[in-house]
């Protein structure tokens, strides 16, 4: 959370729309690298207070906080070059980064484990910081290889009415963050307040599980989508309301199908990893699931939304749903417990539905 909303203040959803373009990409590139150098100063000084805030005091030392912050930066790096390299429709490459990012830290724990029998934290967190420069160096290559030569970059500080004209541009994107993980992060916290950890520690793992139909969709569709419906639609270079159909129908199938298929495997599931405890909170995990099915086909509108540029419209739709689910909240989680916090959820989303779709069909209307 620290590496993509301090670091980048939702920079790449306005850099998303430049550089899919494919107009003058390396330039608005620079400018995204400027203001990333220019604000990266008080980004490490918010980090480190929010470290100094976080971190119990007895783990709290030199060691661990420089592991941090170096593995905030190579996060948020390899999450810029996989967007780049997805706006330019290198999509394989984008993929590869992707699962580069887990899937070296995974195999560096499974060959300690193979070789030394055990393992222990601060193995994993020496892991992790191994993990993550290795991530660097290829992030690093591809950057420079498939988006643009790094001998060739650019940047500067950015002067005061600069950095102001840009903050004043992001402010929709910046609302919209902290709106939409305001409602992520809510329900945990209101949870804990009126019930404990461990309500919080099922929740969470249930929600987990939920939202992986979301985080499959997104990555697996909407964001290859994205670039090329922005790029027919800025040079109405093909058929903007046929690639739109495409989306919502890929949308809508592996979103049931998904949903369906947790459904079945879900208690073969926690039986398997050990989790028999969590099938009595299986009505949670529905209702949960039934959240981000709504979430998912919302996609639909906010991405019509998003490339027409109906950025304010996106970001009230947020601010309306988050205000929704922290009243919701109060009062269901009181009278569910933690199932009143993804009725919460549904609630909110339903809306964000129906007021996105609200605001999508009148775009839709004046789409050629």
């Amino acid at each position: 959370m620290i590496s993509v909303y301090i670091y980048g203040l939702e920079y790449y959803m306005y850099g998303n729309r430049e550089v899919a373009k494919k107009i003058d990409h390396v330039n608005k590139i620079q400018e995204h690298l400027s203001f990333f150098f220019t604000l990266s100063p008080f980004a490490l000084i918010i980090q480190f207070l929010f470290l100094l805030y976080l971190i119990p005091n007895e783990i709290l030392n030199v060691y661990t906080i420089v592991i941090i912050l170096f593995a905030n930066f190579c996060d948020y790096f390899n999450q810029e070059v996989y967007r780049y390299l997805v706006m330019l429709q290198n999509i394989r490459k984008a993929n590869f980064l992707l699962i580069a990012k887990s899937g070296i830290f995974l195999l560096l724990v499974l060959l300690f484990y193979f070789f030394f029998n055990e393992i222990e934290i601060y193995n994993i967190v020496s892991l992790l910081l191994i993990s993550y420069f290795i991530l660097f160096i290829i992030t690093y290559r591809y950057f420079s290889i498939y988006v643009m030569k790094f001998n060739k970059v650019k940047v500067k500080f950015l002067s005061i009415k600069e950095l102001r004209n840009v903050v004043k541009f992001l402010m929709p994107f910046i609302l919209l963050m902290i709106f939409s993980k305001g409602i992520e992060f809510f329900d945990k916290f209101a949870i804990e307040q009126f019930y404990g950890a461990k309500e919080v520690g099922i929740y969470s793992f249930l929600f987990s599980i939920a939202s992986m139909i979301y985080i499959f969709v997104t990555s697996g569709f909407y964001i290859i989508y994205l670039p090329e419906l922005i790029y027919i639609y800025e040079n109405k270079a093909g058929d903007f309301r046929k690639k739109m159909f495409d989306y919502s129908k890929v949308v809508v199938i592996f979103s049931l199908l998904l949903v369906i298929g947790i459904v079945l495997g879900i208690e073969f599931l926690l039986n398997l990893i050990g989790k028999t405890e969590l099938i009595e909170n299986i009505n949670l995990l529905y209702l949960l699931l039934g959240s981000y099915f709504l979430l998912n086909i919302a996609t639909i509108p906010n991405l019509l939304l998003y490339v027409t540029k109906k950025d304010k419209e996106l970001m009230l739709v947020s601010g309306i749903v988050f205000v929704i689910n922290v009243v919701a909240n109060f009062f269901l989680i009181k009278l569910y417990s933690i199932e009143g916090a993804a009725i919460s959820l549904i609630i909110s989303y339903s809306v964000n539905l129906l007021v996105t779709s609200y605001f999508g069909y009148k775009v839709w209307k004046k789409i050629e």
